[in-house]
């Protein structure tokens, strides 16, 4: 039976520009810290802009720090984010600035903050840490949890640059509104706002006492003087972000094919998980997707939606199978199943994926966003509890891959201290 395709197409708050109605959304609600009230935005005149992200917040994250602490700050910013590097970062930005800065405006915090994801991620949402952090902001697993920017629905929170901007901008807030000042702000989003909690028991701080006071690991003392000298570097205008791309949200129904919608709207496939960063799969059959998209590709994808179906589908061989099953199974021949299948050999094997005819999309096997397929080579330090299983569960790896590449005999037992090589890989969650 043909299912009819939906499109809604929205601004970034929701609003509905392309259809009359809108499906609504639900609230993600946020599990709140312990003893962390919850910050309540305030209001303000809207300022005239190229882009209407809303109103402006200019709080100045440097207020009340000595001069002489601020200079020394900007200069070593701008000894470590040289023009090369500034550049790339900035190119990286024009994704996605868009959404977060109407992210910020919309809770009334600092323009500044926006400066977090350089030093995180270098704007790069598919960054992923030694520790397991992952995007723009690079949230760890149990914050997103916390703070409800887990993944769902094929969808990785901590990856999209909407649901992980709004966790890490109220999770900013909530901090900033507990321990008073930026600073104290920022080196709580570091290292946790439980330790720095105890630690501003036994000492407190203050901003005109400088940073380098500040009782914090050293790690997060310089990471706090790192992003205060960027903000410093670009409240004095000595670094420049591009214009960010204006993107709009389009909400297709399934069943979606990525790489077919890129074909009809004419951009990569590349483009559209770049410009997407929280998708897992290239395919989804059975849940509507969102997608973020400059407004031209935007009217372009809601147009080609309502007529376009997947023609083709990746399946599971399963045990038993055979060609001429799968063919009578999909409605086809051997013969197409070959065409296919250029590189089908004579035996097929369980396990494996079989391309065939769009007839049910029940059995359809999604295929992984391809930017995901890269692997990045990590340093880890073992921790109490840790075993190679729950490691490599963590990291998207196996246990044999761990052992092969630190050359760990099937009877070695890891220890708390030990440290280990690890490839690791973007883990995805099911559609």
């Amino acid at each position: 039976m043909m299912v009819a395709q939906e499109t809604i197409i929205r601004d970034q708050d929701g609003r509905t520009t392309g259809m009359a109605t809108a499906r609504g959304v639900g609230a993600v609600g946020l599990l709140c810290l312990i003893c962390l009230a919850l910050y309540c935005p305030g209001a303000a005149a809207a300022r005239g802009a190229p882009y209407d992200y809303g109103a402006v917040n200019e709080t100045d994250l440097l207020a009340g720090l000595p001069e002489e602490e601020v200079r020394a700050m900007r200069a070593e910013a701008r000894r470590l984010y040289g023009p090369k590097r500034w550049r790339r970062i900035a190119e990286r930005s024009r994704l996605y600035r868009y959404r977060i800065l109407r992210i910020l405006r919309r809770h009334w915090a600092p323009e500044a903050l926006q400066l977090i994801p350089v030093v995180e991620s270098g704007y790069n949402p598919y960054a992923l840490s030694h520790a397991g952090a992952t995007g723009l902001w690079q949230l760890m697993p149990a914050t997103a949890r916390e703070w409800g920017a887990d993944s769902r629905g094929g969808v990785n929170g901590r990856r999209s640059v909407v649901t992980s901007s709004e966790t890490a901008v109220r999770y900013l807030l909530t901090m900033h509104d507990t321990f008073g000042s930026w600073p104290l702000a920022i080196a709580g989003y570091h290292m946790g706002p439980y330790g720095l909690a105890r630690r501003l028991k036994h000492r407190a701080w203050r901003p005109d006492q400088g940073i380098d006071t500040l009782p914090v690991p050293r790690a997060t003392r310089n990471y706090v003087r790192l992003v205060l000298g960027l903000v410093s570097l670009w409240r004095d205008g000595q670094l420049r972000f591009p214009d960010p791309e204006v993107t709009s949200e389009v909400e297709l129904a399934p069943p979606v094919d990525i790489g077919q919608l890129a074909r009809w709207i004419g951009v990569e496939q590349r483009y559209i998980f770049e410009m997407n960063p929280g998708l897992d799969y290239c395919n989804y059959y059975a849940r509507p997707v969102r997608l973020c998209l400059p407004l031209t590709c935007a009217r372009r994808a809601m147009a080609a939606s309502r007529r376009f179906r997947p023609k083709m589908v990746a399946v599971r061989i399963q045990p038993g199978d055979t060609l001429w099953s799968i063919a009578r199974r999909y409605g086809t021949t051997v013969a197409r199943l070959r065409r296919l299948n250029p590189r089908l050999g004579r035996w097929l094997h369980a396990g494996r994926t079989l391309v065939v005819p769009a007839h049910d999309y029940r059995n359809a096997v999604a295929r992984h966003n391809p930017l995901l397929n890269g692997r990045h080579r990590i340093h880890y330090r073992v921790r109490k509890g840790d075993t190679l299983w729950r490691i490599a569960r963590r990291y998207g790896t196996s246990v044999r891959a761990i052992r092969r590449i630190n050359r760990l005999s099937r009877d070695w037992t890891i220890r708390p201290g030990d440290w280990l090589w690890i490839k690791a890989r973007h883990r995805v969650g099911r559609t």
